[in-house]
C-alpha cells in the first residue's frame, strides 16, 4: 500500500503545464510547443532542416530556427494549425539560430525525410557560420518579458498610490 501511494505522488509531481515548460533549454533562436496532438510532426516540418526535441518531462518540444527567422518559424506553425497560445520562442523575431550543429528529425517518417535533413546539414552549417559574425544573439524569453512588464506596471501603481496621485 505504501509503494502505491509513493508512485502516485511521483506521477503527480511530473504533470505538464508548469512554468518550466515555457523556458526553452537553449538560448539561441528557437521555438517550443506543447507535446500534444500532432504538434511534433508540425514542428519537424516547419523547422526543417532541424528536428524537434522533447524537454520538461516530455511535456514540450523545441527546435532551432535554422535558415529562417523566429518570425518565419512561428508563422509556419500557425499556418500548420498550431494554436497561437501554444507557441513560445527565444530570440528577436528576425533572429536566426547561430548554432552549426543541431538535431535532425527523429519522428516516424520516411527514410527520405531523414536523408534530406542529413544532406542539408552541411549546407546550413556553412551559411550559419557566415551569418554568425553579423547576427547579434539577443535571445530572451517572451515569458520573462511579460513578467518584467507586469512587475514594472505594478511598481508604478504602488509608487503612484503612495504619492497620492490616484
Amino acid at each position: 500500500m505504501t509503494s502505491t501511494t509513493t508512485t502516485s505522488a511521483a506521477a503527480a509531481s511530473t504533470t505538464c503545464g508548469g512554468s518550466g515548460q515555457y523556458e526553452l533549454p537553449v538560448k539561441d533562436a528557437a521555438c517550443g510547443v506543447p507535446n500534444i496532438k500532432n504538434y511534433q510532426s508540425l514542428l519537424d516540418n516547419c523547422a526543417k532542416p532541424a528536428g524537434s526535441r522533447s524537454y520538461y518531462h516530455d511535456c514540450a518540444l523545441w527546435s532551432y530556427a535554422i535558415d529562417q527567422s523566429v518570425q518565419d518559424l512561428t508563422d509556419c506553425l500557425y499556418k500548420a494549425g498550431v494554436a497561437w497560445e501554444d507557441v513560445w520562442c527565444t530570440g528577436n523575431t528576425n533572429a536566426t539560430a547561430t548554432v552549426t550543429s543541431y538535431p535532425t528529425a527523429t519522428a516516424t517518417g520516411t527514410s527520405g525525410t531523414k536523408s534530406e535533413g542529413a544532406s542539408k546539414t552541411g549546407d546550413s552549417t556553412s551559411s550559419t557560420a557566415s551569418e554568425t559574425g553579423s547576427e547579434k544573439n539577443a535571445a530572451y524569453s517572451c515569458r520573462s518579458q511579460v513578467s518584467t512588464k507586469l512587475a514594472l506596471g505594478i511598481l508604478g501603481l504602488v509608487v503612484t498610490g503612495a504619492m497620492g496621485w490616484i
